[in-house]
This record gives structure tokens, C-alpha cells and sequence, in this order.
């Protein structure tokens, strides 16, 4: 009887050791397996000992083949890693062949970077106001969004943005008057600027008191394309020169536009209300205050009408300190010659005093000349052709005070 050999005195059988093949690709053609050992010359038992092992281990190559086959698919799908990697092992009943070591750091530093991109995002949105955002940044994640993607998605996919457009709805108000939007922190930054400005002024609440409700009101604001030196302004206006001026000056407003005290800030900051025209009415509200404080009639007209001539609330002062002085005189005046048809009343002497109109002026004159020419000796002539006799005008005049 022949001597049997060493592998088969031991009962195993040499397979080739697979491995995933460099061009990643699933195999066409069945794993080669290793012929059977051959039997004759052994006993009985030895034969089916032989037998018992080629059976394993054509077993355990089954095995292996659809193991690689698996992982051949899951690599080409972008999941999976090599075969037979650091740590990894076969066989049956044995543990699953890990992933390679390199792609499976990568795939972990990957998975980390996009949990951080989103924390970070999270971290953004809850600063806007828009922690409610939070549970859809997450769905986003799950289902596969980069964190760009998501950002984009929250701003213009309508199954998410509605947070966001209700967030930043100046800029829809913007977009709809075919204005540029402006980015999160310019709108950020401006919605600040109000805030700081009505601080100052001691109406930090009146946008509101939640936050909610500035937001909503802020955004009319922004959309009208308000900056934040106009806003500035418009506050200034109303509070340092209507709201804070004298008695005569609110009145006159309130006289001129219907606008008291408690509306002047409102009225302001409409957004529809150009703020050159604002100032004016302002100037108007002075300039009528100064007339007011003289014990003179005021009518927006007039005062709107000297406004848009340059003349400033200083101006109106002095100019109605001096007219409130000299229209009585020239008034009784007037009213002694009105056989010489000079007539001097309010509106001239605004006109000769504000804006220097000859015609006004020479009223003034003329009436000044005849109180002079009656006190200085006039002849009997003048008293003969009808003149004011010289008892009345003694009665009447009030000579030297003109």
C-alpha cells in the first residue's frame, strides 16, 4: 500500500486565498476550486476522512465567493471597503471582513465634518431667531444633504422655507419693489441700528415688545429701503424738533397736519412718508410756533410757503419778534390813510420782513412817510384837498413809533 502524503496524512487540502480584484468589478466566471485529492491506495476510513475534509473546505470557498461577492457590490455602491483588511477574517461562522482601514477613516472623518457643518449651521439659524429650524436641518441631514444643500433647501425648497421667509420679510418686501435683497447680516446689522437708535430715544419698545413683533414691524422698515442714517434722522425729527420743541411749535403742528404729541414718532417712521417732505412740515411747525409765540396768526400755508423759501426756525423768531412789534403801528396806520389806498396788514409785513418784497416794502415806507409829512408842518394846501383833517390825525396816529 503506497504511503500517503503529508497533506493528506493531515487531511487538508490547499485552496488559492481569494482577494477583491484591482478594477473593481463583479467576477463573471465560478472561483476555481481545488481538485479532489486522490483516493485510491487509502482505507476506507482514510478515503472518507479525505472526502469529509474536501467537502468543508469546498464549503467554506462557497462561502468566501459569496462573502466577496458582497463586498465587491457594497464597494462599487460606495459602502463597503477591501476584503482580508487589518483585523479582518474569513471562514465560517467567523467574524464579517472589516472594512480597509484607509476608507473607513475617511468615511468617518467625512461622516464628522458634515455633523459639524450642521451643528454649526444650527448654531447660525438659532442666532436668526430660527431655532425652530433645528428638527428640519436634522430631517435634511438624514436624508443625505450636504450642509449647503440644506441652506439652499431651507431658503428656497417650499416644503422648509417658510421659517426663513417669514424671518427675513423685508427682503421679500424688497425682491416685490425690485430692490436687492440683502444678505443675513446686512439685515442683521440694520435691524440692530433701529434698535440702538429707539434705545437712545427711550422708545426701544416701540416696534414692540416681543421679539416677534419688532421683527415683523422692523421688516416694513427694511422693505421700504429705510438705511439706517435715514432712520436716525426721521427719529431726530420728530422727537429733538417737534416732540421736545416749545408749546407754540407742538401746537402748531398738531394745528397744521392733526398730529399730537403721542403720534408724532408714528407719523415719522411711516415708511411711505419721503423724509425731505417730513422735514419740511417740520420747518413748517417752527416757523408757525414763531409766529404763535408772537401772539400772530399762523396757517400752514403760509409757514410751508416760508419753509420752502430757506427761512429756518431761528429766522422765524427774530423776524416774527420784529413784525409782532411793528404791525400794530402800521396797522393803525393803514387804517388812518385808507383814503390814500395803503392798506398794511400780517401777510405783508412777512413779505417785506422774510423774503425783502419791494412792494411790501414800500407800503411800509409810504405809510411811514405820511405820518412824517402830517407831523412836520404840512401846509393848509394838503388839509384843503381833502387830507385827514389834523384833529383826527392826532386823535389816531401814533406818530413816532413806526
Amino acid at each position: 500500500m503506497a504511503t500517503p502524503t503529508a497533506n493528506q496524512r493531515e487531511g487538508r487540502v490547499a485552496t488559492p486565498a481569494p482577494k477583491i480584484p484591482t478594477v473593481i468589478a463583479k467576477p463573471t466566471a465560478p472561483v476555481a476550486t481545488a481538485a479532489p485529492a486522490k483516493t485510491s491506495g487509502l482505507s476506507a476510513a482514510d478515503r472518507a476522512s479525505v472526502l469529509k475534509d474536501l467537502t468543508k473546505a469546498q464549503k467554506m470557498l462557497g462561502e468566501i465567493t459569496t462573502e466577496r461577492d458582497t463586498l465587491v457590490g457594497q464597494y462599487n455602491a460606495g459602502l463597503g471597503g477591501g476584503f482580508g483588511g487589518a483585523g479582518g477574517s474569513m471562514g465560517s461562522g467567523q467574524q464579517a471582513p472589516m472594512e480597509d482601514a484607509g476608507l473607513a477613516y475617511q468615511k468617518m472623518q467625512d461622516e464628522k465634518n458634515k455633523r459639524n457643518a450642521f451643528a454649526l449651521l444650527k448654531d447660525v439659524f438659532t442666532q436668526y431667531g430660527l431655532s425652530e429650524l433645528g428638527a428640519t436641518l436634522e430631517t435634511l441631514m438624514k436624508e443625505g444633504y450636504e450642509a449647503e444643500e440644506a441652506t439652499l433647501a431651507l431658503k428656497t425648497d417650499v416644503r422648509y422655507n417658510a421659517p426663513y421667509i417669514a424671518r427675513f420679510r423685508g427682503n421679500e418686501l424688497r425682491r416685490s419693489a425690485g430692490l436687492n435683497v440683502l444678505s443675513e447680516a446686512e439685515y442683521l446689522t440694520l435691524e440692530d441700528d433701529y434698535t440702538k437708535t429707539l434705545k437712545s430715544y427711550g422708545l426701544e419698545n416701540y416696534f414692540g415688545a416681543t421679539r416677534t413683533a419688532k421683527q415683523t414691524a422692523i421688516a416694513d422698515v427694511i422693505g421700504a429701503d429705510i438705511s439706517a442714517i435715514e432712520f436716525t434722522d426721521r427719529v431726530s425729527t420728530a422727537v429733538d424738533r417737534v416732540k421736545m420743541a416749545d408749546p407754540a411749535t407742538k401746537n402748531a403742528f398738531q394745528q397744521f397736519y392733526g398730529i399730537g404729541e403721542a403720534d408724532l414718532v408714528n407719523y415719522f417712521l411711516d415708511p411711505k412718508k419721503a423724509l425731505v417732505n417730513l422735514k419740511q412740515k417740520a420747518t413748517a411747525a417752527e416757523i408757525g410756533g414763531a409766529a404763535i409765540g408772537q401772539g400772530l396768526s399762523a396757517t400752514s400755508t403760509t409757514a410751508e410757503d416760508l419753509a420752502a423759501y430757506g427761512i429756518n426756525r431761528e429766522q422765524a423768531q427774530l423776524g416774527y419778534s420784529q413784525i409782532g412789534e411793528e404791525l400794530p403801528t402800521a396797522g393803525s396806520l393803514g387804517r388812518i390813510y385808507g383814503e390814500s389806498g395803503i392798506t398794511y396788514n400780517q401777510a405783508d409785513a412777512e413779505a417785506a420782513t422774510f423774503k425783502g418784497l419791494a412792494s411790501a416794502k414800500r407800503k411800509k415806507e409810504q405809510l411811514k412817510q405820511l405820518e412824517e409829512a402830517q407831523f412836520s408842518g404840512s401846509s393848509g394846501t394838503a388839509l384843503g384837498q381833502g387830507s385827514l383833517s389834523t384833529q383826527y390825525l392826532r386823535k389816531g396816529s401814533s406818530s413816532g413809533q413806526f
